[in-house]
């Protein structure tokens, strides 16, 4: 009896290929779901051992009876594809839905970037379609933290009709970006949107332009972009779910949500200058925090927040630049030693913990500054132990080594503050602290770009006007524009919250007679300082008087300069070692009188 296995199986292969191929159509056709072609040929390779069964007892000529091996197999065969079937055919033909639909939820921080689509009216654009793609997918994987689909499992879905939850289960991502290039071979208009494909809801969009010639400077630009919104849209969403882990009080969750509400409604109010309203604010948070802790004893976030929410009255209750309320700190300390009580190595308690001494040692009445900055580095240091992507730990470690004089340790742990900023939650801070540690180490030209970089971002953050006038102030500044200077000053006040306002426009004030220093117009220069030193009093006087030793040296008034720096020094003692670095007053530094002035006693 000759059998035919080979034929009939090899019938059976070319002919499920055909149905393969021409499922495969439907799919891209109708934007059904990848996962029924997956299905179909799952069923068809489970289907393998009842053709060759049937091939080996039936391939021959004539009739023949079915054989136990054949009553028990096929049977056993055809149950099996059918269970299988029965199972998955229904996501596979729905494509499982949006989220709220019952679909799967992927993490926000797995995404996928579709190839750009070339929507110029002549499709010319579309190598730089590519071009811009690849970039973005090599920008977005230097996140750590991202998980992003490599190039090579979004290639398939290039021009693909395919509905997006079905992209979703297939690619299991929780952000997709999808984007267009549009114009001529002139000009170039490049759209990005990002999208939640299990609610299928578009979380932002924007468009670049520019001519064709610049297009990587454009491709630069489009790759940074998209990373810094994708972070900052992803942070909110990454740190809900995380909290949501450490919490079994869905309550108390509440609660915290509602507290964070109360505080960017306090921040907004100490901005428009209501002091009060912002108290009240920060009150009922507390509160809601406090009741918080009663729901859920050990979870250490609203024990943190108590601790944060206390150091950020400390600062609203004084009119001076890193100064603190002596009692608010000590609250916000309370919290920091409940919540390292809790969970000892626990990241956000000891950076918290690390933040609030260093505050603490600014506040030379308190005690020992140099024992304060070493307990505050050893909180700090373990926080980015337990956790290196704590950017704001980092940044505290650079402040702490700038106001020691150790730069160059400072500019590291500043630029690993940004390397560390996953979200780009405290990118203002981060940035800045570049300015400040770059200056500190006289590169002039870096500091400049952190500041630009600051402006171009948070255009509403006073701090970036500041730094472009303090930097016109120095000798190794850029060339001085007086007519800038008083612009910058301007806009810099309105910036600065109310309640503080006054004090930092006469700092500022200071840095524009600097600035009419350097421009040569040394009578408007003198003229401006003795007005602004003639109206400061008080706490302000001191960082007046240090402000206006700048503008004297530049006059070329040393021993001027040196008086101011005296006085300066006499009621703020702790920075001495931040003074005798500085090199704003280098042309002192070997001047013994400026030598004594910045010697710490033993």
């Amino acid at each position: 009896m000759k059998r035919r296995v080979p034929q009939i199986l090899g019938l059976y292969l070319a002919a499920g290929w055909g149905v393969l191929e021409f499922i495969d159509w439907l799919v891209e056709q109708y934007s059904l779901s990848p996962d029924l072609a997956e299905l179909a040929l799952l069923a068809w390779a489970i289907m393998i051992p009842t053709v060759l069964i049937l091939a080996y007892f039936h391939g021959a000529s004539g009739d023949q009876e079915w054989t136990r091996i054949e009553k028990v197999a096929i049977p056993a065969n055809l149950l099996v594809a059918l269970i299988v079937i029965g199972v998955l055919a229904p996501s596979a033909i729905t494509g499982g839905g949006p989220a709220e639909s019952g679909g799967a939820a992927y993490e926000p921080t797995r995404l996928a970037v579709l190839y750009f689509e070339d929507d110029s009216e002549l499709q010319e654009l579309g190598h730089l379609a590519s071009t811009f793609t690849g970039a973005l997918i090599d920008e977005l994987s230097q996140v750590s933290v991202l998980d992003v689909v490599p190039r090579a499992s979004v290639k398939p879905y290039r021009g693909a009709r395919v509905t997006l939850d079905s992209l979703a289960r297939a690619l299991q991502i929780g952000t997709l970006v999808d984007g267009t290039v549009s114009g001529s071979k002139e000009h170039l208009d490049i759209s990005v949107t990002l999208i939640d494909p299990a609610t299928q809801s578009t979380l932002t969009n924007f468009t670049l332009s520019g001519p064709v010639e610049e297009w990587q400077y454009l491709r630069d630009d489009l790759a940074k972009e998209v990373a810094i919104r994708l972070r900052e849209r992803l942070g909110p969403e990454v740190r809900l779910r995380e909290r949501q882990a450490r919490t079994e009080s869905a309550q108390a969750l509440t609660l915290l949500q509602q507290a964070e509400r109360l505080k960017n409604e306090a921040e907004d109010l100490e901005q428009s200058g209501d002091t009060v309203g912002a108290m009240t604010a920060y009150a009922k948070a507390d509160t809601l925090l406090a009741e918080a802790e009663s729901l859920d004893p050990r979870w250490i976030e609203p024990v943190v927040a108590r601790g944060e929410f206390a150091l950020r009255v400390s600062r609203m209750l004084v009119d001076l630049p890193g100064s603190f309320s002596v009692s608010e700190l000590l609250t916000a300390l309370y919290h920091a030693e409940r919540a390292v009580d809790l969970e000892p190595d626990d990241p956000s308690a000891l950076e918290l913990r690390g933040r609030i001494r260093l505050s603490m040692s600014e506040q030379y009445t308190l005690a020992d500054p140099t024992e304060l900055r070493e307990l505050a580095e050893r909180d700090l240091r373990g926080a980015v132990a337990a956790d290196p992507f704590r950017a704001r730990a980092w940044s505290d470690l650079a402040e702490l080594h700038r106001l020691g004089g150790r730069f160059e340790e400072a500019k590291r742990e500043a630029e690993r503050a940004l390397e560390a900023d996953p979200f780009l939650g405290n990118a203002s801070t981060v940035l800045f602290k570049l300015y400040e540690v770059s200056l500190e180490l006289k590169e002039i030209d870096e500091a400049d770009h952190w500041c630009d970089e600051g402006h171009r971002r948070f255009a509403e953050v006073s701090d970036f006007y500041a730094c472009s006038l303090f930097l016109m102030a120095l000798s190794a500044g850029p060339p001085p524009d007086v007519e800038r200077a008083w612009a910058l000053l301007d806009t810099f006040a309105v910036k600065t919250p109310a309640p503080i306002r006054e004090q930092y426009a006469a700092i500022g004030e200071a840095w524009v007679a600097a600035v009419l220093a350097r421009a040569g117009e040394a009578d408007s220069a003198r003229s401006v300082a003795q007005r602004v030193l003639a109206r400061s009093t008080g706490d302000l006087k001191p960082w007046i008087e240090y402000t206006v030793a700048n503008v004297m040296l530049l006059l070329g008034d040393r021993d001027e300069a040196l008086s101011l720096l005296g006085s300066f020094l006499e009621a703020v003692p702790v920075r001495k070692a931040y003074v005798a670095s500085d090199w704003m007053f280098e042309d002192l530094w070997d001047d013994p009188r400026f030598k004594a002035l910045v010697a710490v006693e033993e």
